[in-house]
């Protein structure tokens, strides 16, 4: 099993976006990290934890992810179509457009949780002012700057360095930069 690869289904790409099936945060962290390109093995260590087996069973019976066929290699599972979306008036002609590189104030959020997690797992108390650094995030360009450090310190650590990579990844595809 630790050679397995999963992937995300429509249903967990969504949750991602969403929040609406309630996941818990280890949940959330592992369907983050599966990218149908990693074995459970990697995403364990990336995690700092072995115990995977509930969580999975969690993100199948929730839809999240697919299946893995007989090989090993995930295979994509049956997806109902998500209800289409109300349509959306107009916006106001008084409401200022964001800029094009803004990033969405809930995957602002979402990207701040992975970091702070992330942080407080790997740097412990030599995070701490990192931590605060993520936590004062609010729009994109301090985002970016907070990421850069963030990036910086799990690679100097012994515990992080060899996931850094993944962690951005994860925070890249969480914020669209």
């Amino acid at each position: 099993m630790p050679h397995t690869v999963y992937s995300k289904t429509a249903v967990g790409q969504a949750e991602i976006d969403a929040r609406s099936l309630g996941l818990s945060a280890r949940a959330r962290r592992l369907l983050i990290l599966i990218d149908g390109r990693r074995t459970l093995a990697d995403i364990a260590a990336a995690l700092g934890h072995a115990g995977l087996a509930p969580l999975l069973a969690e993100l199948q019976a929730q839809g999240c992810i697919a299946a893995p066929d007989q090989s090993g290699i995930a295979t994509e599972a049956p997806v109902t179509p998500a209800p289409s979306p109300a349509p959306v008036a107009p916006a106001a002609a008084t409401q200022q457009p964001r800029p094009i590189d803004a990033v969405d104030p809930i995957r602002i959020v979402k990207a701040k949780e992975l970091m702070t997690e992330s942080a407080q797992t790997f740097l412990g108390l030599m995070g701490r002012g990192l931590i605060s650094e993520i936590e004062a995030v609010s729009d994109t360009t301090t985002l970016k700057n907070a990421i850069a450090r963030w990036n910086m310190a799990l690679r100097e650590s012994r515990k992080a360095g060899p996931y850094a990579d993944e962690f951005v990844q994860a925070v890249k595809v969480l914020t669209g930069l």
